[in-house]
């Protein structure tokens, strides 16, 4: 047997019982080891209604007037509407965007956003005076006609 032929087969023995050993002691060297824990999410962010502080008074509110709660979108965009006090700022926030608006002084305001296909959950914050209050209603986008 050639020189190079011995080394070879060394090579593939060596290699043979690296991966062996892998495989039967793998499990318990890993079980000591911790390793970092990530996370991929794939689609909206699963996001938390902000709760209105205590201390916000009882006339402030905001409500959603459209889209009504399980509604089912056929486009992509959505216009979101509702009333709140005069004067105040809105952020509506989408599972892909969000839109800040400016409520106008009879408190109508009117926003865009981009939805998902599936299920979208639709968060629209006031804030005035330092103040925050909530409302979060359930949309369904589906671009197949119905």
């Amino acid at each position: 047997m050639n020189k190079d032929a011995l080394l070879a087969t060394l090579i593939g023995l060596g290699i043979g019982l690296v991966i062996t050993g892998a495989l039967l002691l793998g499990p318990t060297i890993t079980k000591s080891i911790s390793f970092p824990k990530f996370s991929f999410s794939f689609g909206s962010p699963k996001q938390k209604p902000v709760v209105a502080p205590a201390s916000a008074p009882k006339d402030f509110f905001v409500s959603i007037d459209s889209p009504l709660a399980d509604d089912i979108a056929s486009k992509e965009e959505l216009l979101v509407s509702g009333k709140t006090l005069a004067n105040g700022m809105i952020v509506i926030q989408g599972p892909k965007d969000e839109d800040v608006v400016k409520v106008k002084g009879d408190g109508v305001y009117a926003g865009k956003i981009t939805l998902a296909e599936g299920k979208n959950d639709i968060t629209v914050t006031a804030y005035k005076d330092a103040k925050q209050v909530t409302q979060t209603v359930t949309v369904y986008y589906t671009p197949e006609e119905f």
